[in-house]
């Protein structure tokens, strides 16, 4: 599941389940994936690298063991973002929620507070409720990126410090 031995890079690794709207919303699934893909390659990168010899090896460690979680995590991440600027977007209006219907043809207005005097603090609510969402989601996507820099970062530096120096992260953003 996390490492290759091959000197071809491994593909990422994103279970598909993970890359739902649900998944973002509620995000216990995806934090687990997260967790258990930095534990298994950044968190323990002291470790893997003191058993490797050379830099050749280094390089091979890099490109199948750590280059697969960060894009797999990064690509999580990714999925999350756009599906905020979707939310964003219906609850801004770009793709609007369905307008609420006349209570009859007599009278077209969609809030007439005799026939329902809760309309307007419903659609106000729901409203309210699409926001918070939107910004529950975008936060945890902020949260992310910020934790996944630095934990690449740390994980550089660990490469760089055992391997031989190389700007790591310029090679995973190519």
């Amino acid at each position: 599941f996390f490492a290759a031995t091959s000197t071809t890079p491994a593909p990422s690794v994103v279970p598909e389940h993970l890359l739902s709207p649900q998944n973002c919303t509620s995000p216990q699934r995806i934090r687990a994936f997260l967790r258990l893909s930095r534990i298994a390659t950044d968190d323990t990168i002291r470790e893997h690298l003191n058993e490797l010899k050379g830099n050749q090896a280094c390089d091979v460690y890099y490109t199948n063991t750590i280059l697969p979680q960060w894009n797999a995590r990064a690509q999580i991440i990714q999925y999350c973002s756009d599906y905020a600027i979707q939310l964003r977007a219906q609850a801004e209006g770009k793709h609007p929620m369905p307008e609420p219907k006349p209570a009859s043809a007599d009278d077209p207005d969609p809030y007439n507070l005799r026939i329902d005097p809760y309309a307007v603090k419903n659609r106000n609510a729901e409203l309210e409720s699409r926001f918070s969402q939107v910004e529950e989601v975008e936060r945890w996507v902020r949260n992310e990126r910020s934790v996944e820099s630095i934990v690449r970062e740390e994980t550089a530096k660990a490469l760089s410090d055992r391997c031989y120096y190389r700007d790591w992260l310029n090679v995973y953003s190519k």
